[in-house]
């Protein structure tokens, strides 16, 4: 089926030829090719590459350039080659100079992006679960109301601590706890001794946003707690950052060096932020006795 897939390709007429009947451009078994290259003609019109005709089954390529596309992609097929070999590597461009073929994320967020733009109405790729909470403190030095946050380095973003639901943790104040536990290891926190968590928002919902980390249009639901009676210091991770409410509302979080790294998108800051009366800095200090 592979070569009869690269001949139909090769095969598709020029824009300056007729447009051909894909019956006449299969070879061999007609019966169980024609219905298989059909399919395929869908998706190369999805990519613009083909004029098709779905009612009278018709094809031709829609340039010349297209036409040479069939015919790269004719040798692909025919070659066994891979056009991204790396689906699994998490984080979008994390090498610029690689292009857009580098790892799958950075073509999903390729496409993704395109839809952003072209869609009345775009639906999300990707839907997840989220819980995140609010670690808060008042800087002893500069008197500014500050939260933690972690640097992901797949997302290349400060975020606070959390992380997706597992259908395996069951209620979402599990994820939270298990996401404390491993983003803060370390520390020995344990739920209900060392420290208590409230409900600041249920299933906020904010824009949809293309995930830094898979490149997919996602629609995040969170839910967001504020971590109180916090009964230690925090040792902090190399990753950690007491960072100012100012900063976050501002979309960017500012490290001593002078390295800005703005948010992927700065909407569930700003939800979080409108949930709470008075705002994030009028959230209690977590360790009620901060002395940092």
């Amino acid at each position: 089926m592979r070569q009869v897939l690269a001949e139909f390709l090769r095969a598709i007429p020029q824009s300056n030829q007729e447009a051909a009947s894909i019956a006449t451009l299969v070879q061999g078994d007609t019966t169980e090719a024609t219905p298989f290259v059909t399919g395929v003609a869908y998706f190369l019109k999805m990519w613009g590459i083909v004029w098709f005709d779905e009612d009278h089954k018709r094809i031709q390529a829609t340039s010349q350039a297209a036409k040479y596309t069939l015919n790269s992609l004719a040798e692909f097929i025919a070659n066994d080659l891979t056009l991204i070999s790396d689906w699994k590597t998490r984080g979008v461009n994390r090498d610029e100079a690689a292009g857009p073929f580098q790892n799958g994320a950075t073509f999903l967020a390729l496409l993704d992006a395109y839809r952003v733009t072209h869609e009345d109405n775009p639906q999300p790729s990707r839907q997840e679960k989220v819980a995140q909470v609010l670690i808060k403190r008042t800087n002893q030095q500069t008197g500014q109301a500050e939260l933690l946050l972690q640097f992901d380095r797949n997302a290349n973003q400060y975020q606070f601590i959390g992380g997706r639901w597992r259908e395996s943790d069951g209620p979402v104040i599990n994820t939270m706890v298990r996401e404390i536990e491993e983003e803060l290891e370390g520390n020995d926190l344990i739920h209900g001794k060392t420290y208590k968590l409230a409900t600041v928002a249920d299933d906020l919902v904010p824009n949809l946003v293309l995930s830094p980390t898979f490149g997919a249009l996602t629609e995040y639901h969170f839910w967001i707690y504020h971590m109180q009676d916090l009964a230690m210091p925090l040792a902090l991770q190399a990753d950690d950052r007491w960072v100012p409410v100012e900063q976050i509302l501002n979309g960017a979080v500012t490290t001593e060096d002078g390295q800005t790294y703005p948010f992927q998108n700065n909407d569930i800051f700003l939800r979080i932020h409108e949930a709470i009366p008075g705002g994030l800095a009028a959230l209690v200090d977590s360790q009620t006795d901060n002395e940092s």
